[in-house]
């Protein structure tokens, strides 16, 4: 009982909780009020997290909705989330966030991405708050079913984070068992207008390509939480990848017909695929929930002899699943949008 008043104290009087505090208060808040209704995500994957969970919970965003990696089509994702005020963001790169501003649309938690590269100087900023803090695990594959869980629990959506989870690590189990004991393919991730920006091999923007069965042709180590690496094209010549992955449209077309790119073997055979951003992307930018249906779309890019699915219906139950909407064939073709 002793334990249980120094929690609630600690609740109401703002102090910045260690991550099983936080949901050990959250719990019983949930079981007397039924639980936190306005929750702010410290970083994108923390915010998709949340809408899976309950988009009505979210207080404000980080990021536009709207974005180059994220289509976020009204039909997939509604017109409240399109409306979320852009609060600001705690990361180099975005809108500076204004702590008096977020304050002002009085979030009950702030869940903070226990990965995130300035994580510390996120939480020392938000200890200036009277606002709880919730760290959560998500950078690797394999955190994503645990994070749903335990998110699920502080926010009152104890039921759902389960099922969610079990359908994740359903996704994650089978495509763990058919690539396990595959040579991984040799990939490049293209990025950046010009298809010269990429990532380190052992970066958590590559998580998901290297869970479904592939190497990273470019090795080093990642310095911050951006990435984007630059290399030259004699570089990515020498690399010679057997697929590219390529996150922009435009730079997926300009691969697609320009001789010179034409010289590297993944063109030359066909192997070039472009990353589905409906209505959040599949693999990254940011790493979200989505990597559960991106990891079955690349084991099947980079295995398919070996990891035989019907893609179609997976996406079809993942939707439902996550989104609540209902496809069709053709919108999974303008989905995958791999046509010119």
């Amino acid at each position: 009982m002793k334990l249980f008043s120094i929690l609630v104290f600690c609740l109401l009087a703002g102090c910045l909780l260690e991550a099983e505090d936080t949901l050990q208060a959250s719990e019983h808040t949930l079981s007397s009020n039924k639980q936190i209704k306005r929750v702010f995500g410290s970083s994108p994957p923390m915010t998709y997290l949340l809408y899976a969970l309950n988009p009505d919970k979210i207080t404000g965003l980080n990021f536009k909705a709207k974005n180059p990696n994220n289509s976020a089509e009204k039909e997939l994702v509604g017109d409240r989330f399109l409306s979320l005020p852009v609060i600001g963001s705690f990361h180099a790169g975005g809108n500076d966030i204004n702590l008096e501003s977020l304050m002002t649309y009085k979030p009950q938690l702030i869940l903070v991405w226990e990965d995130d590269m300035r994580r510390q100087i996120i939480e020392r900023e938000i200890k200036k708050t009277d606002i709880p803090v919730l760290s959560i695990e998500f950078k690797d594959i394999e955190d994503m079913p645990k994070a749903f869980i335990r998110t699920g629990e502080a926010i009152g959506e104890k039921a759902r984070g389960q099922m969610l989870a079990e359908s994740i690590q359903k996704s994650i189990d089978e495509v763990r068992a058919a690539t396990a004991k595959l040579k991984p393919v040799r990939y490049y991730y293209a990025e950046g207008i010009d298809g010269l920006s990429t990532e380190c091999d052992q970066s958590f923007h590559v998580q998901a390509l290297n869970f479904a069965g592939g190497e990273n042709v470019h090795k080093c180590q990642q310095k911050e939480v951006l990435g984007l690496e630059k290399i030259t094209f004699e570089t990515l010549l020498n690399y010679d990848p057997e697929v590219i992955v390529v996150q922009n449209r435009a730079v997926y077309n300009d691969i697609l017909l320009d001789p010179l790119w034409r010289r590297l073997s993944a063109v030359k055979n066909k192997c070039v695929y472009l990353v589905p951003t409906a209505p959040f992307n599949w693999l990254d930018r940011p790493p979200s929930f989505m990597r559960a249906l991106g990891i079955q779309w690349l084991a099947s890019v980079f295995h398919p002899e070996a990891y035989t699915i019907d893609l179609n219906d997976r996406i079809k139950v993942f939707y439902e699943l996550f989104f609540n909407v209902r496809l069709n064939d053709e919108q999974i073709k303008t989905i995958l949008r791999t046509s010119l």
